[in-house]
This record gives C-alpha cells, structure tokens and sequence, in this order.
C-alpha cells in the first residue's frame, strides 16, 4: 500500500503538478488531503479545477485547511452584513481578498463539507488520526518534538498522528507513537525551489504492519510563480505580505508571520489602534524594513 500524502498547497498549481506528477509515477494507491489549498499565490482557480479533477479520477480523502476556514469565516461576514470584518486590498488581507474572489459558492460549499479531522482506517493496517492543524483545530501548530506533540500522542487513540499546517515536514516518536508532518507543497520554508509531499508505505517490523514515511522534496519553477505574482497583479493588492511570500518562495526565509505582529505593535505604538486588517500601510512598510523584508517590487 502506497498512499500520498499532499498539504499546504496554497494556491500553487505549478508545485501542486509535479507532486501529483511523482506521486502518480510511483503508483500510489491512495491519496490524503490535508488543507490549505488556496491563499498566498495568484492560482486559486486552477489549483481548485484541478484539485476536482484529480478527486474524479483518484481515491482521495481531504481535511479542510486554516486557509479554507478564513474564506468560508468571510462568506459568513459579507451574507451577515459585519463590514467590520470585510477583507481589503491591503498587506493585512489583500492577499485572502484576492483568492475569495476567485472562488464560486460550489468551491465554499466544498470547504464547509470538510471535516478538520478524520480516522484513516482500513483494514490490515494501523489506524491514522490525520488533520491539517490538530484534532481540535486546523488553526493548532504541532511542532515537531514538541510539548503540544507529546500531548497530542497521548491523547489520541490512534498509534499515528499525521499533520501538516507548520510547513516542516518530518517524524517524531514518543512513547511507542509517532507524529508525521508532511511539510508544503506551496510555500515550503527552507527549501526554495522544492515543494514537499509524503508517501505513507506500509512494512512488516517484527511481525507487526507499520507506516513507514518518505519525505519528498520534488523540484518546481519557483520562479515562474514569482513572475505570475507580479502579472497577476496580486503583489499591487497585498504588498508587504505578498513581498513576505516572494522572499520565501525564492531564498526559503520566513518572516511573514513576524511581520503582521510587528506592523500591528507599531500601529499600536504610535496610538492607533486599528484592529485587523485595517492596519495601514505605513506600519507594513516599516515593519518589513526592520525584520529584512525586502520590496521586490524595485
């Protein structure tokens, strides 16, 4: 049994292709979704066309994702009138903005049928508690070797915890149970160039069937997907943020989370105190400055 295991694709049709190419080639039997399959680069639609193509064709279970919970937390905003929480273009939500309104209601309804959580079951092999963030919520990092993994393991009754949602991938063991994270396929940390996927295979270890984890890293244009960030248009309408991206797609640095918490502590520095995502621009602009953000748009 061969199964393929795909996360954290966000929006990255190009690296989504030559997973499923390599996982195709190598004869997986099945497939596992784990979430995040829009946000961040310019291919919403045609990731989603795909993904629903590929679903027809293949046996596949999905998770639903962080990212799909922000869309689908929008929809609910605009039908109930919260214009308080209605996205912009701008470096704190141009981004999302830009991806919600590339989809159409089906791909929402989509969404809202995905559980965060599931089983994998099948008879003859050990059961899998698999999910995007957590069992408790897509929004949850598991961090590799880390107290919230050790508490995860022991809560679970499942001798297997497959996560995705941190973009590192690898396995940890605790206690006899071990905890797999397959990294990203989108927008991988550390590895510009290379987007990251697994394959679950099952062996015999002393008589007893086990997982046993390949962690891929398969080699993609990253820097078409940059070319198409600028023709897009999707680096005028979330700026900062966007030129976060940019810079992790191509040296694999990471400073986007750091620089929306320092643009929102320097708005409130300066006594404004605007509440996300109206931070103004200014303070995206200083933010990227001080953490070594650079404007790709120069």
């Amino acid at each position: 049994m061969k199964i393929g295991v795909i996360s954290d694709i966000h929006s990255n049709i190009i690296a989504f292709k030559e997973c499923v190419k390599y996982l195709e080639k190598e004869g997986c039997d099945e497939y596992l979704f784990l979430g995040d399959y829009v946000s961040d680069t310019p291919y919403a639609r045609e990731t989603l066309d795909y993904l629903y193509e590929f679903m027809n064709s293949h046996t596949c279970l999905f998770l639903r994702g962080n990212r799909e919970e922000y869309m689908l937390d929008q929809r609910k905003a605009l039908k109930d009138g919260m214009d308080e929480r209605k996205w912009s273009y701008n470096s704190a939500s141009g981004n999302l903005l830009f991806t919600y309104e590339q989809l159409a209601e089906k791909d929402l309804d989509f969404f809202d049928s995905l559980p965060i959580t599931f089983k994998y079951a099948k008879p003859g092999y050990p059961e899998i508690r698999c999910c995007h963030g957590s069992p408790e919520s897509s929004r949850e990092l598991i961090q590799l070797r880390s107290e919230k993994a050790r508490y995860w393991l022991d809560h679970i009754e499942e001798d297997y915890l497959l996560c995705a949602h941190t973009h590192f991938p690898g396995r940890y063991e605790y206690n006899g149970k071990y905890y797999f994270n397959t990294g990203c396929v989108g927008i991988s940390i550390g590895d510009a160039g290379f987007a990251q996927c697994m394959i679950l295979m099952d062996e015999v270890l002393d008589g007893k069937v086990v997982w046993k984890p390949e962690f891929l890293r398969i080699p993609y244009d990253n820097k078409k997907v940059v070319a198409d960030i600028y023709s897009s248009g999707l680096i005028d309408k979330a700026p900062w943020f966007i030129n976060s991206n940019i810079q992790i797609l191509l040296t694999g640095v990471d400073n986007s989370a750091r620089l929306v918490e320092e643009a929102i502590r320097l708005s409130d520095e300066a006594g404004e105190y605007d509440v996300w995502p109206n931070i103004k621009e200014k303070y995206f602009e200083l933010a990227a400055e001080r953490i070594g953000v650079p404007d790709y748009r120069k």
